[in-house]
């Protein structure tokens, strides 16, 4: 039987100190605490939680200027009206904020110097990535919950805070969170198949806001709900404090033609954000897992 020792094996007569093997939890806290650091430090973050602040701030301001009572009469005089129309835009947010901190959180490892210092760590790939998609979603989150606290203060300045549905609210921003994880994965996983960090950027903005939104719009022309959409299933965001949602409506187009839109039902929304976390996450695993770099 082979005695147990340490990691590396201390050697008692010199009087070195044996060192404990660092876990994958240990390693994954510390590239997520150091990747985190980097993210705020950047101009992309600061840039885009202004450009959200100054999109909240303006839209506060003109709806105080048209007055309470006109807010109130085009909300229907309800705060559930008002935060999911004021919410809509989430979607918006949260696939920049996936393309700024996903689309080249992996392809940076590959296309520049950085993977040979990074790389050639004691550390597993996957941890690395589960670091940094940690990281990612953090920063996400912090825009999106920025967001959600200006629709809040409207709802409170508009309403009152007796009158806002708090846990719908909180419903919605769970959504949120679910939809930046399924948004982030399809992010790292184009950053792990696109070796240009630039490219992966304006790729993932392409993919999951254009891309998404045309094809949505086309299929929903040929008669078909676009149920595989993730851009359909971010309007469940909204969905859940919409007190007159209709998950199909039939628009006439003339003589015996319609034109159907879908909207996709909480639980509808919930299913495919989770279906997209389950296979993009995996595959951008995969991909990390087996590139070299050669930048």
């Amino acid at each position: 039987m082979i005695p147990a020792q340490s990691d590396p094996p201390g050697n008692a007569q010199s009087g070195a100190v044996p060192r404990r093997r660092v876990s994958d939890f240990d390693q994954w806290r510390t590239v997520t605490f150091l990747q985190l650091g980097h993210y705020i430090r950047t101009n992309r973050f600061y840039g885009l939680l202004g450009f959200v602040v100054l999109i909240s701030g303006l839209t506060l301001a003109f709806e105080a200027d048209a007055g309470v009572a006109a807010v109130q009469l085009q909300q229907l005089y309800r705060p559930s009206e008002y935060l999911s129309n004021y919410l809509v835009n989430t979607g918006l947010f949260v696939v920049l904020a996936a393309a700024f901190f996903g689309g080249d959180a992996l392809s940076v490892d590959f296309s520049t110097g950085t993977g040979y210092y990074m790389l050639v760590l004691p550390i597993r790939r996957p941890v690395l990535l589960a670091g940094r998609y940690a990281a990612a979603t953090l920063v996400t989150l912090a825009v999106v919950g920025v967001y959600y606290v200006f629709g809040a203060a409207g709802a409170v300045y508009f309403f009152g805070a007796p009158s806002v549905p708090w846990s719908l609210w909180l419903e919605s921003l769970g959504v949120a969170i679910l939809f930046a994880l399924a948004a982030l994965s399809v992010a790292f996983c184009i950053s792990a198949f696109i070796r240009s960090p630039s490219a992966g950027v304006l790729v993932t903005v392409l993919a999951l806001y254009v891309g998404f939104a045309t094809l949505q719009a086309t299929i929903e022309l040929a008669g078909f709900e676009p149920w595989f959409s993730l851009s359909y299933a971010g309007g469940a965001m909204a969905a859940v404090l919409d007190t007159d949602f209709v998950h199909i409506q039939n628009i006439p187009l003339g003589e015996d033609q319609y034109y159907t839109i879908w909207a996709a039902t909480v639980s509808e929304g919930l299913e495919i954000m989770a279906a997209y976390v389950a296979v993009f996450l995996p595959l951008s695993a995969y991909l990390y897992q087996r590139k070299e770099s050669t930048g």
